[in-house]
């Protein structure tokens, strides 16, 4: 899927659903959601098995990392479901940190999280990726995502020109995740 479809089809969830939270906007899409510690050996897990679709995230991640596995799940779920062919969905989708790293369902995930015209105002005052993270709450590679997609764009921002030094930091939710 291309960067202008990704962004478009995140923007009209976020107007049907009236909100940017990531949950809320899962639970608008007919998907439970559920935190556990029963599974430890990765981030989440999409089923299919229920009468309802199910999100189980792992307990022990920070909140911006569940954030992420809740969107990806989410688009996981949605891309199936737009292309009609949920039925080659397995029952069972095992979210690892290698998933979370894939670049469309984390565009999918910032453009449902993050306002462009807010980001960019934020880029405009001199912000950059790590600031914007910290003040919204969201993962650090969300943001960087949403950055590329407007750099992309055409979209001149001070954040991608000179990056914070803490943009290089690795982050470890449950295992290797680097910037």
């Amino acid at each position: 899927m291309d960067s202008a479809f990704i962004h478009q089809a995140a923007n009209e969830l976020v107007q049907n659903a009236g909100t940017r939270n990531i949950k809320q906007i899962a639970r608008s899409c007919s998907l439970d959601i559920s935190e556990t510690s029963r599974i430890k050996d990765m981030l989440g897990l999409l089923s299919l098995y229920f009468d309802k679709p199910l999100i189980l995230i792992n307990r022990q991640l920070d909140k911006q990392t569940k954030q992420m596995v809740c969107g990806y799940a989410l688009g996981h779920y949605l891309e199936h479901q737009l292309l009609m062919d949920l039925h080659t969905l397995n029952k069972f989708l095992t979210i690892k940190d290698k998933h979370i790293l894939l670049y469309e369902h984390n565009a999918f995930t910032s453009h449902l999280m993050l306002d462009s015209d807010e980001v960019y105002q934020m880029t405009k005052r001199g912000l950059d990726a790590a600031q914007i993270s910290a003040a919204k709450r969201i993962h650090l590679n969300l943001v960087l995502v949403k950055l590329l997609g407007a750099a992309s764009s055409g979209i001149r921002s001070t954040a991608l020109s000179r990056p914070a030094p803490c943009v290089y930091q690795t982050v470890q939710p449950s295992g290797t995740f680097s910037v």
